[in-house]
């Protein structure tokens, strides 16, 4: 038995003809989206239920995505669309002035770095620094991105959504790679641009996005 055996269901389609394990399942991402904003990744999904297989994991998803329980997202490394699982939290945040943000590992300025997805730290910011939506919290290694005013060692705050428009600054994913770079479409093809003569620009026409930079925290 897990810690979500006993959470109540209430505010989600009736899942009394649910195996036991996809109650488990979607309780779990409930849970998680609830506290942090945004969807588990598999992993973190299974490591909630005991279900050590990821393969086992996507099975049940989409599983409960034909019967109409989530959707999916476009987004390969965070699977789940979190909208059904925030209506209940979307009247407390309308009049909350506070936001917390989950500070979910590094990102590159500078050449491409390994994406972390733990969240390691919890930060509590005012909305005009995040605005809405939902939102996470990255640490900039490198300094790729000097010119537009984001150092090594700073915070960036990212709005999480999946397209861009071209001159907004992103946290984008590579090869499972994660960089913070501007956006840019082109001739019908993406780059993502430096700002700092030193570094090149980067073919994106395969980078997935993770979302839009909103504010830049720093150090002093």
């Amino acid at each position: 038995m897990t810690a979500y055996d006993d959470l109540d269901l209430a505010d989600l389609p009736d899942t009394s003809t649910l195996p036991p394990r996809q109650r488990q399942i979607l309780a779990a991402i409930r849970d998680w989206v609830v506290r942090y904003g945004y969807s588990p990744s598999t992993r973190q999904i299974g490591d909630a239920v005991g279900l050590r297989s990821s393969s086992s994991v996507s099975k049940h998803l989409k599983d409960l995505e034909e019967r109409g329980f989530l959707r999916r997202s476009s987004t390969v490394s965070r699977p789940i669309d979190v909208r059904m699982f925030l209506q209940d939290t979307t009247t407390r945040e309308a009049s909350d002035d506070a936001v917390t943000v989950p500070v979910v590992g590094d990102i590159a300025a500078g050449s491409p770095i390994a994406a972390d997805e733990h969240v390691d730290d919890i930060l509590t910011l005012p909305r005009d620094l995040t605005g809405r939506g939902n939102v996470f919290g990255l640490r900039v290694r490198g300094d790729s991105m000097i010119d537009a005013g984001i150092h090594d060692g700073d915070m960036v705050v990212v709005r999480q959504q999946p397209e861009a428009h071209s001159g907004q600054t992103v946290a984008a994913l590579i090869d499972d790679e994660a960089t913070v770079k501007v956006f840019r479409r082109r001739h019908g093809h993406v780059y993502l641009e430096p700002r700092n003569p030193d570094y090149e620009v980067i073919d994106g026409d395969n980078a997935v996005v993770l979302g839009i930079v909103v504010s830049v925290l720093r150090s002093l």
